[in-house]
């Protein structure tokens, strides 16, 4: 798990350190993002180069699923885990736009850390 890295990208700095500490923790590669504007999801993707995207479903007062609607279409990234996470169920709506799988804030570190491991295999599988 050491070489999977996993971009955050939530507004909430304090949620970042949470998550990033925690993923580290378990021996993950973490990377953080704050502020993205919808053009700005591929030039970050292809800077950092992540094995899974966490994605918040609101960034500041716009909600996300344009990014994962645009990252689903694009060639190159078409195929990359998204995580998605709300403190309001959001989950159908993110699973049907193409999410990878959905928690629930505040997190379940136990039920996150779980779906995070499962995805792992997932992407380790294909790479064998």
């Amino acid at each position: 798990m050491d070489n999977l890295k996993i971009l955050i990208v939530e507004d909430d700095p304090t949620t970042c350190t949470l998550l990033r500490t925690t993923l580290e923790m378990d021996g993950y590669q973490a990377g953080v993002a704050h502020n993205v504007e919808h053009d700005d999801i591929f030039s970050l993707l292809n800077e950092q180069r992540p094995h899974i995207l966490f994605l918040d479903y609101h960034l500041g007062p716009d909600d996300t699923l344009k990014y994962l609607i645009a990252i689903r279409g694009d060639a190159d990234w078409q195929h990359l885990p998204v995580l998605m996470a709300s403190a309001i169920d959001r989950s159908q709506e993110c699973l049907e736009a193409g999410a990878t799988s959905f928690v629930l804030k505040p997190f379940n570190w136990d039920e996150l850390t779980r779906i995070i491991d499962e995805i792992c295999k997932q992407i380790l599988k294909r790479e064998v």
